[in-house]
């Protein structure tokens, strides 16, 4: 799919009987910064198993290994928005999808940037998925360059990021936004994740106005094995709940 002239590259999981006649619910899974579509592709295809279409995309610049077009350099938590908003339009408008029923779920900058298009566009999402979202990224940048102006054309933070990204970061502050997005909220942390420290999300369960907020002990960025499988079935049940009739 497109946006402008950027090309997002994404895969598609269609459960068996999804179809124009039986359109069914549908998931968008959003990477973590530096990941691609085979990060969240994982809890995609396991939605897809579940009876849900899926969608996995690498963000325009999101990584090296991105299939999508676009330098990391010139890529922010702002042009992801604008890709996931793209993508959303998309998914949207495909038969297999019921239109009413489009759920977000992200990782890491993949949820900060998930929650960001929820709160654009309250009345197209369902409801919000977010696994350790990063809404540190506005106070790091802040910490790290104060200002805009002090922010230098090339840094390196897991891979080489750009201008834009620090001076986006530092305009847009998560909480002042996010809460706009008064629908059903589901969102797992860890309490020993050091890169999104369990202090950030639980500000944000306090804006959102709808939160399903489960905490486990002595997990850090990533889940993995029986948690994995828990976060599944609480994902699952969490649609079936807020499915819109």
């Amino acid at each position: 799919m497109q946006r402008g002239d950027m090309r997002i590259y994404g895969v598609l999981f269609v459960p068996e009987g999804a179809s124009g006649d039986a359109p069914q619910p549908a998931v968008i899974c959003s990477h973590i910064l530096g990941g691609t579509h085979e990060n969240s592709g994982r809890y995609a295809r396991e939605m897809a198993a579940r009876g849900y279409v899926a969608y996995a995309f690498d963000f325009c610049g999101g990584a090296i290994e991105s299939r999508s077009t676009g330098k990391t350099t010139e890529s922010s938590i702002k042009t992801e928005a604008a890709d996931l908003d793209a993508v959303l339009d998309v998914i949207r408008a495909l038969p297999e999808v019921d239109a009413r029923n489009v759920f977000l779920f992200g990782q890491s900058q993949g949820g900060a940037v998930s929650a960001m298009v929820a709160a654009e566009r309250p009345n197209d999402i369902a409801g919000l998925v977010l696994l350790y979202p990063a809404f540190i990224i506005h106070s790091l940048a802040v910490e790290m360059f104060g200002t805009p102006e002090n922010a230098p054309e090339v840094y390196h933070l897991w891979h080489d990021l750009g201008h834009i990204y620090a001076v986006d970061a530092i305009e847009y502050d998560f909480y002042e936004h996010i809460g706009d997005y008064t629908g059903p909220v589901l969102m797992f942390q860890g309490t020993a994740d050091f890169l999104e420290p369990k202090r950030y999300t639980d500000l944000a369960a306090e804006v959102y106005a709808n939160v399903d907020y489960e905490v486990f002990e002595g997990v850090g960025h990533s889940f993995q094995g029986e948690l994995r499988e828990h976060v599944h079935d609480r994902v699952d049940a969490f649609i079936r709940k807020w499915i819109r009739g």
